[in-house]
């Protein structure tokens, strides 16, 4: 998970070692098993509890999650829907088992959504409450994130409240990449769904501001902000957007009081402000000048790109007859 350290690697003992090739002889022994009943299109009740047992073992093996769907829909329960939900549920319960012991399985993952759109009667709102827990303990996790959109969409009026979330979990980690992307994906509907647009955006526009001057490093803020612009409806709203934008980054350069290892990014963003007001309204030459003099100190602290620098130099030098 993030933000956990990887244990150091030491050389197995002559015990452990022969309790490693026993369960690899184990596993291969099982593995030939299910892949042998698979080929011979096998559909039984015990064929599914092999599967389970090697899933266990190993939950990346997406050709046995498809032999495992393929086994319970040619089970007699699957006819009946009562039954058919009993096995369902039992199924969630096997699958929550293996969260637990690899969150970040796409097969598991994918298995899961299966079994719930062929639930005659799936529980949303049990499912909501344990996403909510995995995003307890991982707060960053993409997968949980990409369920949590999953379980929502199958729920009724809940952009309000997940957008809610998202702002909740901003707050607690402003470099949570899925927290900033699902809330891109919400925030149209709940603008639409506004009676205030503008106040909205604003607040909008002050988060992302307050995220920039907690991590001004973490990319997630910039970008969220850099879309936010791209989506106002007239020129004069991403203007004012950048204008803030702009006033934020000096506001922040002077408290970082000459930190070159803290300014990169912020100065980065200041060249693309000014450069993308310049193609909306010119700027005065006083911007100008000051957009070329940060391209010059970004080339003095950050030498790997400093051919790209050059570049941009010299570009909008030419544009602006500042550079010959």
């Amino acid at each position: 998970m993030h933000g956990r350290r990887r244990q150091a690697l030491r050389e197995p003992s002559v015990d452990e070692k022969e309790q490693n090739r026993q369960r690899v002889e184990k596993y291969c022994t099982l593995n030939t098993s299910v892949m042998n009943l698979r080929a011979q299109s096998v559909f039984t009740a015990p064929a599914l509890d092999l599967t389970k047992r090697l899933l266990e073992l190993n939950t990346e093996l997406h050709t046995v999650w498809n032999y495992r769907r393929t086994i319970l829909t040619h089970l007699d329960t699957w006819q009946d829907p009562t039954e058919r939900q009993r096995v369902l549920e039992s199924e969630l319960d096997f699958l929550f088992d293996i969260i637990k012991k690899n969150i970040k399985s796409y097969w598991m993952w994918n298995h899961r959504v299966w079994t719930l759109n062929s639930m005659p009667q799936a529980d949303w709102q049990r499912e909501l409450a344990l996403v909510a827990r995995l995003l307890e303990l991982d707060a960053r996790n993409f997968h949980g994130w990409d369920y949590r959109r999953f379980v929502v969409s199958h729920m009724d009026d809940m952009d309000v409240a997940e957008f809610a979330f998202t702002t909740e979990q901003i707050n607690r980690d402003c470099a949570n990449h899925s927290a900033w992307h699902n809330r891109s994906k919400l925030l149209p509907g709940v603008l639409a769904k506004s009676g205030n647009v503008a106040e909205m955006l604003a607040t909008e526009q002050s988060l992302v501001l307050n995220a920039i001057y907690t991590d001004p490093d973490d990319q997630n803020a910039w970008l969220y902000h850099e879309w936010l612009v791209s989506i106002q409806t007239s020129d004069e709203d991403r203007l004012r957007m950048l204008r803030d934008k702009v006033a934020a980054i000096r506001e922040l350069l002077e408290l970082e009081d000459g930190d070159d290892a803290s300014s990169k990014r912020p100065l980065i963003e200041l060249v693309d402000a000014l450069a993308a007001i310049d193609k909306l309204e010119a700027v005065a030459e006083e911007e100008r000048r000051e957009c070329l003099d940060t391209l010059h100190r970004l080339k003095s602290i950050d030498g790997g790109h400093a051919g790209q620098y050059t570049d941009m130099i010299q570009m909008l030098g030419k544009r602006w007859e500042l550079v010959k």
